[in-house]
């Protein structure tokens, strides 16, 4: 398929990443860029080659045993890490190395949710939405307001406005960071492991609202995971990093049903029983 110049949101070439390039990187203020002599870089890489391209309003999960660098892939996206090797563009504009922070991906209209939601601990709910909006300057009050109250009519906790973050459930924490980013209006929106340390009734409740931003809004997500029933519940593809590489991307059935080294050692207990919701939730 012919992907147009206009729908593609996010594509990144031959990535490659050191466990040196995740320490000491900052939110506005990028590392120099490191080389590594090559005797040491094969044992210092965590991700090697890693492409992606990814269209608008499409999700894409990225799964895999724990350890394999998931997160960290996501945080190079984020700008939040620095790649040793590669290309990143947003939009179909390419971020030199130099400029990539977590700043200048914002600013391309990319959000960003953190596995445990990272709210300010003393803020209520409304102002936790609206941080961002105001660190960047975004509108005045009124604008802001109405961003506010739409991102939480979006992810159902408006009734929690006034509320602090310890007051309320990992549910509802997880998807009052969510608003936080939807409020930003991002076009690409990058998400850490959305449903974990959820219960079965939370993460029923947070698949939907998730998928409703593809829907209605044609946001692009990149869904980091153990919950590999994500793919199959939201119909979208799935790629593993495994043995330092990124997959080519597949459906959920694709996989389930492949003889990959990868297929049958994370869908071997679901192809016994695919329906048993005991063992259809993956954490490598």
């Amino acid at each position: 398929m012919i992907i147009e110049p206009h729908d593609e949101v996010f594509r990144m070439e031959n990535v490659h990443l050191s466990y040196n390039g995740l320490v000491g990187t900052a939110f506005s203020k990028p590392r120099a860029l490191s080389f590594f002599e090559d005797q040491e870089k094969d044992s210092n890489e965590l991700i090697t080659e890693a492409s992606l391209m990814l269209k608008r309003g499409e999700t894409i999960c990225i799964g895999g045993p724990s350890g394999q660098g998931k997160s960290a892939l996501l945080r190079v996206i984020a700008g939040l890490a620095r790649p040793t090797q590669g290309r990143l563009y947003y939009f179909g504009e390419f971020l030199p190395p130099e400029r990539l922070t977590a700043l200048e991906v914002a600013k391309r209209q990319v959000g960003f949710v953190f596995q445990n939601g990272a709210l300010i601990s003393n803020l209520r709910v409304r102002d936790n939405i609206a941080l961002p909006l105001r660190y960047h300057k975004i509108g005045n009050q009124a604008e802001i307001d109405e961003r506010i109250n739409m991102a939480m009519d979006l992810m159902r906790v408006r009734s929690h406005a006034d509320l602090f973050p310890h007051m309320l459930s990992a549910g509802i924490q997880k998807r009052v960071a969510i608003a936080r980013s939807w409020a930003m209006d991002p076009k690409l929106l990058l998400m850490d492991e959305p449903t974990a340390g959820l219960d079965n009734y939370n993460r029923r409740n947070i698949l939907p609202l998730i998928d409703n931003m593809r829907m209605l809004f044609k946001t692009s997500i990149i869904i980091v995971t153990h919950d590999l029933l994500i793919a199959k519940e939201l119909n979208c593809n799935i790629c593993f990093l495994h043995n330092k590489k990124l997959t080519e991307p597949g459906s959920f059935d694709y996989w389930a049903q492949s003889n990959t080294e990868i297929s049958r050692e994370l869908f071997r207990d679901m192809r016994n029983s695919p329906e048993s919701p005991s063992i259809a939730r993956i954490s490598g």
